[in-house]
């Protein structure tokens, strides 16, 4: 699910965050100057001329010293194991170099899309988010075992993410305790069920404010939140960015 983008000029006043989470998996390929960003204690520059994925779900640090300009994009994978796998990412993904030739020409056509989109171009645009992330799993190690055990309750959750199940349900699902069932997901996502809901559910937010089609009360209902204040909070905390600030395009290219 491709959530927002555009093309984007990061100064060394606006540009910087520290400890800010979202669940966006985040693709950019600077075109001018140069920025970093630190995941898990390891910091990547980044460069212009080169392509670049952000895991999601992790603590973000970033900045630049000098400025940057960047074509960016923003998505969500429908399946819940490829999201889960990138969560697991340590760190910025530098694609292989044949990658700019290859796709620049989209790259530099992310304004454009989110713009004055065409069917052609947004056949285009999948196609590198698609490439992108087959790349990416190629080059990971094999799953860990218990992985796969777990894919229908990850279904499950992806199926149920707007009602929130409660554990036990989560469990049954793949005939485990809802105890062992918490040790596992943890142990294999490095996340709690409960933290992957919400995560799942404010990403769902996120994609239809960018909409602009429903006000925020809106979708804090849609989204299965009967407070839109309390929706908003959590929203703030969670994405970096308030739901305003979204719905109204104004939200920074790395929340």
């Amino acid at each position: 699910m491709i959530l927002e983008g555009g093309h984007y000029r990061c100064t060394t006043t606006d540009w910087h965050g520290h400890g800010e989470r979202s669940a966006a998996v985040k693709l950019y390929a600077p075109t001018t100057g140069c920025a970093w960003v630190a995941l898990a204690g390891r910091r990547s520059e980044l460069r212009a001329g080169a392509l670049y994925l952000i895991p999601p779900h992790q603590q973000l640090h970033y900045g630049t010293a000098t400025g940057m300009t960047v074509d960016w994009l923003h998505f969500m994978p429908l399946s819940p194991l490829v999201d889960a796998r990138l969560a697991t990412l340590g760190e910025v993904q530098c694609l292989p170099a044949d990658y700019p030739p290859r796709w620049r020409s989209v790259t530099r056509a992310l304004a454009q899309y989110f713009q004055r989109p065409t069917p052609p171009l947004g056949y285009r645009v999948q196609a590198l988010v698609l490439d992108v992330v087959g790349s990416i799993l190629d080059g990971m190690p094999a799953e860990k075992e218990g992985t796969e055990r777990l894919l229908p309750a990850l279904q499950f959750m992806d199926d149920h993410v707007m009602t929130a199940p409660p554990l036990a349900a989560i469990a049954r699902t793949v005939k485990l305790s809802p105890e062992h069932f918490h040790r596992l997901f943890r142990q294999q996502f490095h996340t709690t069920p409960f933290a992957y809901l919400l995560r799942r559910r404010l990403a769902h937010a996120r994609h239809l404010l960018a909409e602009g089609v429903l006000s925020v009360k809106e979708v804090a209902a849609a989204c299965g939140y009967d407070d839109p204040y309390y929706f908003s909070r959590v929203f703030h905390q969670r994405q970096g960015c308030t739901p305003r600030a979204v719905r109204l395009g104004k939200a920074c290219a790395l929340p």
